[in-house]
């Protein structure tokens, strides 16, 4: 047995005993350091250290600050009234404004649990209001959490770009079509189901919380953030680091000085909060690299690559499993983590049958998408079960729908390379 794998095998074993998983990867790394290539105990110290010693890795804590600083300042309720007047007239409209500001603050915050508890810690309660169910509110409100990464910027991409060596920037616009395609079905999902789990009359104005915040403030500082961010990476201003830079300096200035939401104490809570977050981030990718550097000297990935060639060369039969792998493994590993993992031992195998590693990473994050809904680790589904104080069990049935679409765009996106490859083609 490759010695790789007996590590793989001993990670398992400490994740499944309750050790967090930035220490399972530590220990094992080191178990493996010492007694399988006797190795110096500062080799840990050093891949770990070299592992995040990156400038693209700022970005994560950026955006993640970003996120949480609108999610608390005001600008995510300005969102949902941009939202509110583009779709909330229409059949099903408060379903309607949930996913699309799930949308439009996914263009800024990179994260999916911001996402749900920013714009599900609003309209969860308002769709309850206006006469949905509070399950069918927490299943859409979960599956359109999602969006928060499936828009760009997307943590879970800036970690596959270092990873994989790929432009992170080219892997923002290769996310672009595919997000949309899933906000676009998920609003056509709600359109069907949402009289099955409502009385919402059809074209009722659905004016939100954030009515009194329409009414004596613009929307504008708020949809100008996404452009600033978005649009400083794409016309080659700034990198993505330095546009997570820009978007924590305006949403403070936003937040404090025109919607004047954010208070000191209140600051203060969310770069402590938000700097934690980040740290358990950033722990996990530090350790993660040294197990990462273990199994590529002892030539897994490889071994891998050969091995599934050897049986078939076929890129779409490879595409096929790696989609039930990964659809799997999302259902009970964080996706940050995943990606860490996989990215090395995968990546080889696709490139080596002709598979674009943009078209790849976009495919790798969908399919990780869908876990977030999944049980059992289902984080988007924890976080808005936890908002609406529900049983998850109670969730499932009016989640299905959502989830089995979310599937169908999974194969559209991996079999239609082009809706990931042609934006970054086109911009380069």
């Amino acid at each position: 047995m490759n010695p790789a794998v007996v590590l793989i095998v001993l990670f398992l074993v400490l994740v499944l005993t309750g050790l967090p998983i930035a220490f399972s990867f530590a220990v094992c790394s080191l178990i493996f350091l010492l007694v399988g290539m006797d190795a110096n105990f500062t080799i840990l110290i050093s891949r770990t250290f070299g592992g995040l010693d990156a400038f693209a890795l700022m970005a994560v804590p950026f955006f993640i600050y970003a996120g949480d600083i609108m999610k608390e300042g005001g600008l995510s309720r300005s969102l949902i009234s941009v939202a509110d007047r583009i779709v909330g007239k229409l059949k099903g409209g408060m379903g309607h404004v949930c996913i699309l500001a799930c949308c439009f603050f996914g263009a800024i915050s990179g994260s999916s649990a911001a996402t749900v508890a920013a714009i599900g810690g609003i309209m969860i309660p308002e769709m309850q209001k206006r006469g949905y169910e509070k399950r069918y509110a927490v299943a859409l409100a979960s599956a359109a959490g999602f969006l928060g990464i499936m828009i760009p910027p997307s943590v879970p991409l800036i970690i596959y770009g270092l990873n994989a060596q790929v432009s992170v920037a080219d892997l923002f616009l290769g996310s672009v079509i595919p997000g949309l395609i899933m906000t676009a079905v998920f609003m056509l999902v709600n359109h069907k189901f949402v009289g099955k789990y409502s009385n919402e009359t059809v074209g009722e104005a659905v004016a939100v919380a954030s009515e009194k915040t329409e009414k004596q403030k613009s929307v504008i500082p708020a949809l100008l953030m996404p452009v600033l961010i978005l649009g400083g990476i794409y016309s080659g201003i700034c990198t993505p680091t330095e546009a997570g830079a820009v978007a924590v300096f305006y949403g403070v200035l936003v937040s404090a000085f025109y919607y004047k939401s954010l208070k000191l104490k209140q600051f203060l809570d969310i770069t402590t909060g938000s700097a934690a977050t980040s740290a358990v981030i950033l722990v996990i990718i530090g350790f993660a690299s040294v197990f990462g550097w273990i199994m590529t000297t002892e030539q897994l990935p490889t071994l891998l690559r050969d091995s599934v060639t050897s049986v078939t060369q076929n890129k779409y039969v490879i595409l096929l499993i790696l989609n039930i792998f990964y659809l799997i493994l999302g259902t009970f590993m964080e996706t940050i983590t995943a990606i860490v993992i996989t990215t090395p031992l995968f990546l080889p195998l696709v490139l080596a049958v002709g598979v674009d590693p943009i078209h790849f990473g976009i495919m790798q994050q969908t399919n990780l998408c869908v876990g977030l809904i999944t049980p059992p680790m289902a984080l988007n589904l924890l976080i808005a079960s936890k908002i609406a104080n529900i049983k998850i069990e109670k969730v499932i049935t009016p989640l299905i729908p959502f989830l089995i679409t979310a599937i169908v765009v999974v194969f559209i996106v991996t079999y239609v390379p082009v809706l990931s490859t042609w934006l970054p083609s086109i911009l380069k």
